[in-house]
């Protein structure tokens, strides 16, 4: 049953449309089974990327299609979130399910393929990487995967990507097609000066849009501009157009594209056209990281942090906007609304809408409030967010978002001594949330430019560890290594069985404390993928494990020897009584466990098969590749011991593209059939898991 269309983060709406039918004609015939399963339209900001999808979409909700969903990354930048939503719309769910973006991926994939869908995923050159080697490619691994995977192969419907960034890994895919956008044709930028009410002959509106280079965003703030200036009581007829072709340079940096400089014209013309409020509530109400509501806006507009700062910091000797007449602050963003330099984005009539404005307008105004007015905004922000009586521990990624707000505040200030403060409050979303890419991408706002690799910009900072625990959870293992700092390094342990580099546990015979127990779990394990089977069983026997995380590689270890008898099964699973656990513990005691009675007591009366496939699902919805990957070896053997040969093979198979994707070695000699396993045999000197 086709679905209601979804517009979660939904873009503003062109005024008037015009043109663009190369574009339009491409993005029907896909959705009516064409070639190209992902579109991406690439150009300027401001050329109309977002308004020929939206209104593509429109068109769209009269065909036979099962899915509309669009979301603007402009509007909400947490990719966590993204597919979350997407598959919460796409099973029917209510909220967004507590899953790993891996698993949504995997299920999305599956329902793309068969179901006609129009998917639009707006702005996302604010995930991609914005320099560098990496430039273009997405930040989240696994929305690249998933667009990646998309314009793989053939699908009924169309997934429709803009940004301003290439995207070198869709470029090579054979059902992507990449489109660059221009500028408007002439007729089109005339008529769209006409439609916004700008008088003229056609040729006098030919040459006002040339004059800002046809730039779609530049064309219509022009127009707002000349028509604002008629209703002006100075103004005198036949000077609109004449002011309108004749912008002095604008005071755009030197780095700035042409388009920008474009825009930026029109932007200078808007600043010497507009009241000293006005341009402040601009400059205010642009400057929050994820747009905020129209309530929340006036809300910090009207707030004591914002008149403090106005009046104190900038010296502004207007009424502040508190004691203004009721009306008056709406009446102004209003009037910012018309001018098309704010944006009103919302979709149903009961829903809350954002105030927001285009990344050029954002930039255009940054700084009006003067040289050291973003750091200053972003105290003013923070005292505001902190403050709030409705503030309250986030239940969701999707009630983090103003702590996420409060976050970035305070780190636009410098202010890291608060920010790890707020860090804290969330409680280690990479587990609470299983979310280890928005927990990543907090830890990196505590570095230079983002770059972990660099020394911190606080001294104070002291995650290093929880940073190389999201790389290891996101399966980027060599990224893990080069996280853990010295201190911590008898932690690599587990990234160095994943990636099958032995030669560190098998040197080093000792940790410092407090970690020798665990390095020597590790070692264990090591020692018997190495081939070493007495040595590791000799040692595995001699330690007495205290936590999970030990008891993980010793019976791993022990399990690869076939020496599980040795095992005290109670031990094992001892939790101490009202103890808290962590949901990765109690499944890797499950998986354990279920290892156990398979190979020690085959006969007993368990619903092993019912275990698995709980784990295997439970795995799949946290992520953690390598346990996702030991737990389908697990079960493959066990469908082999009870004759079920071909689930026991495409089970197999799944474990070693896992195996593969996160380069795990051990894990593909492992999921390799007997008989072609020469070829990794050096990969793996020890023992099958068996």
């Amino acid at each position: 049953m086709p679905r209601h269309p979804s517009i979660h983060h939904c873009t503003s709406q062109p005024l008037h449309f015009f043109g663009r039918v190369r574009e339009l004609a491409m993005l029907d015939e896909a959705i009516a089974g064409g070639d190209a399963s992902v579109v991406a339209m690439i150009g300027p900001g401001g050329q109309g990327k977002t308004a020929i999808a939206q209104h593509w979409l429109h068109g769209t909700r009269a065909a036979p299609i099962d899915g509309i969903f669009l979301w603007s990354f402009y509007r909400n930048k947490d990719s966590d979130l993204f597919l979350r939503h997407l598959l919460a719309y796409a099973e029917g769910l209510e909220s967004p399910p507590e899953v790993a973006a891996s698993y949504c991926v995997d299920r999305l994939v599956e329902v793309f393929r068969r179901e006609r869908w129009a998917l639009v995923l707006d702005g996302v050159e604010v995930v991609q990487h914005e320099s560098g080697s990496w430039f273009g490619r997405f930040v989240h691994p696994e929305l690249a995967r998933f667009l990646e995977e998309l314009a793989a192969g053939p699908m009924p419907g169309v997934a429709v990507v803009t940004s301003r960034f290439p995207l070198p890994t869709l470029a090579c895919r054979r059902y992507a097609r990449i489109v660059s956008l221009a500028a408007l044709d002439r007729s089109s930028g005339r008529e769209l000066l006409r439609s916004l009410g700008v008088p003229g002959t056609d040729s006098e509106l030919e040459h006002a849009a040339a004059s800002v280079g046809l730039h779609a965003k530049a064309v219509e703030l022009l127009g707002t501009l000349t028509v604002r200036a008629a209703r002006s009581p100075k103004h005198e007829r036949g000077s609109d157009l004449a002011h309108a072709s004749g912008f002095s340079e604008s005071n755009a940096d030197a780095s700035a594209s042409e388009e920008e400089i474009h825009v930026a014209r029109v932007l200078d013309a808007f600043r010497q056209a507009l009241p000293q409020e006005d341009q402040d509530i601009l400059a205010l109400a642009t400057a929050f990281r994820q747009p905020p509501s129209e309530a929340r806006l006036l809300e910090y507009l009207r707030s004591e942090p914002v008149a403090n700062v106005l009046a104190k910091a900038w010296g502004r000797g207007y009424v502040p906007f508190s004691e203004r007449d009721a009306g008056w602050l709406e009446g102004r963003i209003q009037e910012l609304v018309d001018l098309r330099l704010l944006e009103r984005v919302g979709i149903h009539q009961d829903s809350q809408h954002v105030i927001d404005a285009h990344p050029l307008v954002r930039r255009g105004f940054e700084h009006v409030l003067g040289k050291d007015s973003g750091a200053t905004n972003a105290r003013t922000r923070a005292g505001f967010l902190r403050g709030r009586p409705d503030r309250r521990p986030a239940a969701s990624l999707d009630e983090a978002r103003e702590e996420v707000e409060l976050f970035h505040a305070y780190c636009d200030a410098g202010l890291w001594n608060e920010a790890d403060g707020v860090l804290v409050a969330l409680d280690n979303p990479k587990h609470r949330f299983l979310a280890p890419v928005f927990e990543r991408d907090l830890l990196l706002r505590f570095f230079p430019e983002q770059d972990w690799r660099r020394p911190p910009a606080w001294p104070g900072f002291g995650r290093q560890r929880s940073l190389a625990i999201c790389f290891e959870m996101l399966g980027q293992f060599e990224e893990a290594l080069a996280a853990y700092r010295d201190v911590d390094a008898a932690l690599r342990g587990d990234t160095l069985i994943a990636l099958g580099r032995l030669t560190p546990l098998l040197n080093q015979p000792n940790a410092p404390q407090p970690w020798q127990a665990l390095w020597q779990a590790y070692r264990a394990h090591a020692l018997c993928l190495a081939g070493r089977v007495a040595e590791a069983v000799a040692l595995a026997r001699s330690l007495v494990p205290v936590d999970v995380y030990e008891w993980v590689h010793v019976f791993e270890c022990l399990l690869r020897a076939r020496q599980l008898d040795v095992i005290d099964v109670a031990s094992m699973c001892y939790r101490p009584p009202f103890s808290g656990e962590n949901r990765w513990s109690v499944l890797a005691r499950r998986r354990m466990r279920a290892d156990y009675l398979r190979l020690t007591m085959p006969d007993a009366e368990v619903d092993l098969d019912g275990e698995y496939r709980e784990l295997l699902d439970a795995y799949d919805r946290g992520g953690l590749p390598y346990e996702r990957a030991l737990s389908r070896l697990s079960y493959a053997c066990w469908l082999e011991a009870g004759n079920r040969p071909a689930e026991a093979c495409a089970v197999r198979a799944a474990a070693a593209d896992i195996g593969r994707r996160f380069h795990m070695p051990v894990i593909v000699a492992d999921a390799t059939p007997p008989e072609p396993r020469a070829a990794t045999a050096s990969i793996l000197a020890g023992p099958r898991r068996p």
